[in-house]
C-alpha cells in the first residue's frame, strides 16, 4: 500500500473507534430508565436460601451493587468493596450485592468462591425496575437512610470517594 493509503486507513480507524467510544458512552448514559431519586422496596431470593427484601437489609448507608462472575469489571470490584466492608464493620453501613449471573447455584458458588460476606441477592424483573435496568454493569448506587439515591457509579467506583461519601451519610 502507498503511504497515503496507510494514513487514510489509521484515520478512518481512529474515527472509528474515537465514534464507537463516544457511541458507547452516550448510550450508557441512556440505558438507564428514568427513576427517581429514591429507592422503593424490593425482595429478591438470597443466593444463601430464602427471600429477602431491601427493607430488611438495608442500612443507614446502604450500598447495592449490580455485579456477575462473568463480568471482568465487577471482578475488579471485589477487593474494594471488601475493604469498604471491612473499613465499616460494626458501623450501620451494608453492602447489598445484586448478582445478575444466569441462576441461583451459580450466584451462590460465585459468593462462597470469593468469600463476600455481605448479603447476595440474585436478580428479578421487579428490582430491576425499581434500579432503572442500567443495561450494563458493574453499577453501584449508594443509598442513604431515608432510601435516597445520593450517588450512581456505572463502571469500576473511586473507592476514596466512595469511602467519603459513605463517612457523610454516617455522621
Amino acid at each position: 500500500m502507498p503511504s497515503s493509503t496507510i494514513k487514510i486507513f489509521i484515520f478512518a480507524a481512529v474515527i472509528g473507534i474515537f465514534g464507537f467510544l463516544f457511541y458507547s458512552q452516550r448510550n450508557i448514559g441512556q440505558s438507564f430508565q428514568t427513576i427517581s431519586g429514591k429507592i422503593g422496596n424490593f425482595t429478591a431470593l438470597n443466593v444463601d436460601g430464602g427471600k429477602t427484601s431491601y427493607q430488611k437489609e438495608k442500612g443507614k448507608a446502604t450500598l447495592i451493587v449490580l455485579s456477575a462472575s462473568w463480568c471482568p469489571a465487577c471482578m475488579s470490584e471485589i477487593p474494594m468493596l471488601k475493604n469498604l466492608y471491612r473499613e465499616f464493620e460494626g458501623t450501620d453501613f451494608r453492602i447489598l450485592m445484586v448478582n445478575e449471573d444466569e441462576n441461583l447455584k451459580v450466584a451462590a458458588r460465585f459468593k462462597k468462591k470469593y468469600e463476600l460476606p455481605w448479603t447476595m441477592i440474585h436478580w428479578n424483573y421487579d428490582l430491576m425496575n425499581i434500579l432503572g435496568n442500567p443495561g450494563v454493569i458493574p453499577v453501584s448506587y449508594l443509598v442513604d437512610e431515608q432510601d435516597s439515591i445520593v450517588q450512581i457509579h456505572t463502571g469500576i467506583f473511586d473507592e476514596k470517594e466512595l469511602t467519603k461519601s459513605i463517612r457523610k451519610i454516617l455522621k
